[in-house]
């Protein structure tokens, strides 16, 4: 009986070996087969093999599928469709270094037409967890390396992974101390993280390589708002470009420093800016913006100035 059960098990994985076909667990199956982002391409030349890429995958035949995804960009290496539909398959399949080796092999260059265009059809189809795998592979090859970083370090920004964030602009820093969008990053996670000396270092960075972006007093002003130096930050508030005064966020810290300083501070350096600012679309209105001009803003007046003095 046991000699039996060993002949049919041995049997049974030769048949399996002989299908030629991995078959992922049910979930993974399930996965597969419902997704609906695969995509047609016109380009007379892809479509057979783009086709029968999007049938092997479907009925989960993963063997057959990659090696038809390798074959067809191999066949038609400027099709952005199959780029990004052998992307998708590793990507529901979980397997991203494979998927990042296949490309630091490809090695494109930094001027490629065709993966330029892929980054931007995922990020057109929002399919933004796909460009982070995509852009770690492209940080492994030559010339690419900043332009993944500093893109990985502001999607990781936007989601709120700050450890991650600070990173990729740390990568950047260490290539080109003066970088300037990553001294602007740097700065951002440090407000969000309370480092407030931090902040000002950054801040006087900028002050001295900001060469596009001179929209760095609020750096300054916040920096030196919290930690009590309010003479210091009102300076640095009043010096700013029009610009940036008109800001929401710079606007409320000019007056919560004006607040702090002045018993019933004078308005009338923001009142421009305020009203800039209500044309693009602010909605809080003057009364209580600025809370001296109503009785009732007189508490807020109050908790501030006793929160700060």
């Amino acid at each position: 009986m046991k000699l039996r059960i060993f002949f049919c098990t041995i049997l049974f994985l030769l048949t399996s070996l002989s299908l030629g076909n991995c078959r992922y667990p049910i979930a993974k199956q399930d996965v597969i087969e419902s997704d609906t982002l695969f995509l047609e391409t016109e380009n007379p030349n892809a479509k057979p093999c783009n086709e029968e890429g999007i049938r092997f995958t479907k009925a989960v035949q993963l063997d057959s599928a990659s090696a038809t995804w390798e074959s067809c960009i191999l066949a038609n290496p400027n099709e952005v469709v199959v780029h990004l539909n052998r992307l998708r398959f590793y990507y529901l399949l979980d397997e991203y270094e494979t998927l990042k080796q296949k490309v630091t092999k490809e090695s494109p260059s930094r001027s490629s037409v065709t993966y330029q265009s892929i980054l931007k059809e995922l990020d057109q189809r929002l399919r933004y967890e796909e460009k982070v795998i995509l852009l770690d592979a492209l940080s492994r090859v030559k010339g690419w390396e900043l332009y993944a970083y500093e893109e990985l370090a502001y999607y990781y920004l936007q989601v709120g992974n700050f450890p991650y964030a600070e990173g990729f602009f740390n990568q950047i820093l260490e290539a080109v101390p003066f970088h300037e969008n990553a001294l602007y990053g740097m700065a951002d996670i440090q407000v969000h993280k309370g480092n407030w000396h931090s902040l000002l270092d950054y801040a006087k960075s900028l002050e001295i390589s900001a060469k596009k972006n001179k929209e760095f007093h609020f750096y300054f002003l916040k920096g030196n708002y919290e930690l009590g130096r309010y003479e210091l930050a009102l300076k640095w508030a009043e010096s700013a470009s029009a610009n940036e005064k008109t800001e929401v966020h710079f606007l409320e810290l000019w007056r919560d420093t004006l607040l702090v300083l002045k018993d019933y501070p004078k308005w009338d350096p923001l009142l421009p800016y305020y009203r800039k600012a209500k044309e693009k679309g602010y909605s809080v209105p003057e009364s209580v913006f600025f809370p001296t001009l109503s009785k009732e803003g007189k508490d807020v007046r109050k908790a501030v100035r006793s929160g700060r003095s």
